[in-house]
C-alpha cells in the first residue's frame, strides 16, 4: 500500500496563550514521531511510505490536499495533538477529497481521547500507543481487504475496546530501527537557540515516571536506549553534516549514571557535536554536568515553573528553590548555557506582585534563555481534574471541541485569580523585562556565530518586543 504520514499545517492551534514568536520557532523542529513510524514501516515491510511536513513550509489546507492528490495514496496518517485538533480535522477532509481509501489518526491526542478521535468524521482508525508496530499490522490488514478487527493498538470500530496503555510500548528500544532523516529535508530544521548548524532532534528514552500535575505525557513505563545504540544513531545523523542535537526525552536525567555512561561512550568515540537537553533539577551535580561539558552538550532546559516552596509543591515539581538556584549556578561555572521554563497564573499566584515574583525569580536566576507561558490545564491532567472539581474550570468546553473542532476555540486559563486579559499583560510583561535586559542583549550579541545565527535570533527578538 501506498502511505503518507503528514505533520498538519500550524494555522489553527488552539490559543495557548504562549506568544506568536515563540511558538513559530518550535514548528522548526523535524516530526520525530512520525519519521520513526515511517522508517519502521519501510525497514519491516513491502509498503510505500513518504512524509509530508506540512509545517515546514507553512502550507494550506489546499496545498495539502494538492500534494495527498499528486501522490495518490491508499492511507494518510496524521499525528495529532489536542492543540492542533482544528487544523488535524482540515486535513482529514483535504484527504478525503483527494480521494484516500484509509485515514488513521496517532499521536498524544489519541491517547488520551481515542473514541472521541475515531468519532471523527472520516477516521478509518486509530492508532494509541507506539505506532510502529500496529500500523504495521492494521496496513497489512487493509491489504489482505480483511476487516480491521482485533489489532493490538488499534480501534477501527465503534465498538471496538478501547487499546490497553501499554500496548506495543517496547522495553527494548533498541530494537527499534533508527531515523531514515533521507525521509525528510533533514537540512532544512534549526534550532533558533542553537549555534545555526544543520540540526535534528532524537529520542534516547522513553516514558517518564514523574507526575507533575500539569503535564499530560502518556505516563508509561521508562525506558532507555543502551549508550551503544544511541552512538550509532547520532553517527549516522553527524555523518549527514548534522552539528546540533536535541535529546527530546520527557526527561533525559532519571538517573545520573545513565547520563554519565552516554557521554563516555560518546567520548569514547570521538563524536563531535553540540547537544541540548531536558532535564529536571533534581540530582544536578558538579560530577554530571562536568562530564555533559566534555561530551559536547551546550544547553539545558529545566523546566523551573515557579520560584516559591508553594508552587513548586502544588504543581509536584519534587524539588525545592534552593535546589533550583544551585543547579543554574552550577550550569554557568561549568559553562553549559539554560534555559528556563516558567508558568504564570498557577493557582498559587493569587495578585500581580506573586506574577512579578515569579518573573523577578526568573531574572535571579539568570539563565541564557526564558519561556514563559500561561497555566494552560489540558484534559488528563491532574491540575484539569481539579479545576473541575473545584469549580475553576469547565469541561464543557473542551468536550463540545473535541467533538468539533472549531476555530473560535480557546482554551481555559486558570482565572480564579485573573481574568484571560490580565494573565496575557503579564505574559508580555515578562518577555519584556527578562528580553529587553541591555546585560541579555549584550551577552547574545557576544554569542553570535554567523550571519545566520543573527538573522534567525534578530527576527524573534523582533517578534518578542512586537507582541
Amino acid at each position: 500500500m501506498r502511505v503518507m504520514l503528514i505533520r498538519p499545517p500550524a494555522r489553527h492551534t488552539v490559543e495557548s496563550e504562549v506568544p506568536e514568536a515563540v511558538a513559530a520557532e518550535n514548528l522548526s523542529y523535524p516530526p520525530l514521531a512520525i519519521l520513526a513510524i515511517g522508517t519502521f514501516l519501510r525497514q519491516k515491510t513491502h509498503h510505500e511510505v513518504i512524509i509530508l511536513d506540512a509545517q515546514l513550509d507553512d502550507l494550506g489546507y489546499d496545498e495539502v490536499e494538492q500534494k495527498i492528490r499528486e501522490w495518490g495514496p491508499d492511507v494518510v496518517g496524521l499525528t495529532c495533538f489536542t492543540v492542533q485538533l482544528v487544523d488535524v480535522h482540515k486535513c482529514i477532509a483535504a484527504a478525503r477529497n483527494a480521494g484516500t481509501k484509509y485515514i488513521v489518526l496517532g499521536g498524544p491526542h489519541i491517547n488520551d481521547f481515542p473514541k472521541e478521535s475515531l468519532a471523527l468524521p472520516n477516521v478509518d482508525a486509530i492508532v494509541k500507543g507506539e505506532g510502529q508496530e500496529p500500523m504495521k499490522l492494521l496496513l497489512d490488514c487493509w491489504e489482505k481487504g480483511d476487516v480491521a478487527k482485533d489489532i493490538p493498538g488499534v480501534m477501527a470500530h465503534d465498538d471496538d475496546p478501547i487499546p490497553e496503555e501499554d500496548v506495543y510500548y517496547s522495553n527494548n528500544l533498541d530494537e527499534y530501527p533508527m531515523v531514515d532523516l533521507d525521509m525528510i529535508e533533514y537540512e532544512r530544521y534549526y534550532d533558533v537557540m542553537g549555534g545555526g548548524g544543520i540540526f535534528t532532534t532524537l529520542v534516547s528514552s522513553r516514558g517518564c515516571p514523574y507526575r507533575c500535575t500539569f503535564c499530560n505525557t502518556p505516563r508509561h513505563r521508562y525506558r532507555v536506549m543502551s549508550p551503544e545504540r544511541v552512538c550509532d544513531e547520532l553517527e549516522m545523523a553527524l555523518n549527514k553534516g548534522i552539528k546540533e542535537v536535541y535529546f527530546v526525552d520527557d526527561t533525559f536525567n532519571i538517573t545520573n549514571k545513565r547520563v554519565i555512561e552516554l557521554c563516555d561512550e560518546i567520548i569514547r568515540r570521538g563524536l563531535e557535536f553540540s547537544w541540548t537537553v531536558r532535564f529536571r533539577v533534581k540530582g544536578v551535580d558538579r560530577e554530571l554536568l562536568d562530564k555533559m561539558k566534555a561530551a559536547g552538550c551546550g544547553r539545558i532546559q529545566f523546566g523551573v515553573e515557579q520560584g516559591t516552596e508553594e508552587g513548586l509543591l502544588r504543581l509536584k515539581k519534587d524539588v525545592t528553590s534552593s535546589e533550583i538556584e544551585h543547579a543554574f549556578k552550577l550550569c554557568r561555572e561549568v559553562g553549559i548555557r539554560t534555559v528556563a521554563y516558567f508558568m504564570i497564573g498557577t493557582p498559587t499566584e493569587r495578585s500581580r506582585q506573586d506574577v512579578l515574583d515569579t518573573i523577578e525569580y526568573s531574572i535571579k536566576l539568570n539563565p541564557d534563555f526564558v519561556m514563559y507561558n500561561i497555566l494552560t490545564p489540558f484534559p488528563g491532567t491532574t491540575l484539569y481534574n481539579e479545576g473541575i472539581r473545584d469549580g475553576v474550570l469547565d469541561i464543557d468546553p473542551w468536550l463540545k471541541f473535541m467533538q468539533a473542532p472549531s476555530e473560535d476555540f480557546k482554551a481555559q486559563v486558570w482565572d480564579e485569580y485573573f481574568s484571560r486579559e490580565e494573565l496575557r499583560e503579564l505574559l508580555h510583561l515578562a518577555y519584556r523585562r527578562f528580553y529587553w535586559r541591555p546585560v541579555f542583549v549584550a551577552r547574545n550579541i557576544m554569542q553570535m556565530r554567523n550571519f545566520d545565527d543573527l538573522k534567525r535570533k534578530a527576527t524573534a527578538g523582533i517578534r518578542l518586543l512586537t507582541q
